[in-house]
């Protein structure tokens, strides 16, 4: 399995999330049903559940390791359920690793599939930055 450095990736997910400021600036993923646990037992919970921002934010967890062991097959897992409900930072990240070979091996038609669903589905800045990464990519 390709293994990429911590500093790297996470250089990565920094860049993709400077250019997404409003998912920071929402609250922590809320869970779905009622019940204690931790923070990270909670946001699981609300992955499994379908919560898309759940499962967005446990990608990231994953990919850099924070309150997880570093896994970059996890992180591509949370990020395609979420993508499915047509979270556009999701399709960012998952556009960047098959870009890059982050986890998954290197394919250009499917980084180019993810930016464009996430510059469709996307707010105004992931659009913005899916739109950047087409047009370097064409």
């Amino acid at each position: 399995m390709f293994r990429v450095s911590r500093k790297a990736f996470s250089w990565g997910v920094a860049c993709c999330l400077l250019c997404a400021p409003e998912v920071w600036a929402a609250p922590a993923a809320t869970p779905v049903s009622p019940g204690g646990g931790t923070q990270l037992q909670q946001l699981r919970r609300s992955a499994r559940e379908g919560y898309a921002p759940a499962q967005y934010r446990l990608g990231l967890d994953y990919a850099a390791g924070n309150g997880v062991p570093q896994n970059l097959a996890k992180a591509i897992h949370w990020w395609r359920r979420a993508a499915k409900h047509l979270s556009a930072p999701a399709q960012l990240e998952l556009g960047d690793a098959y870009a890059h070979g982050w986890g998954v091996p290197k394919n250009a038609d499917l980084a180019v599939h993810y930016w464009k669903m996430a510059a469709r589905d996307g707010h105004r800045n992931t659009a913005r930055q899916a739109e950047k990464l087409l047009d370097g990519a064409v």
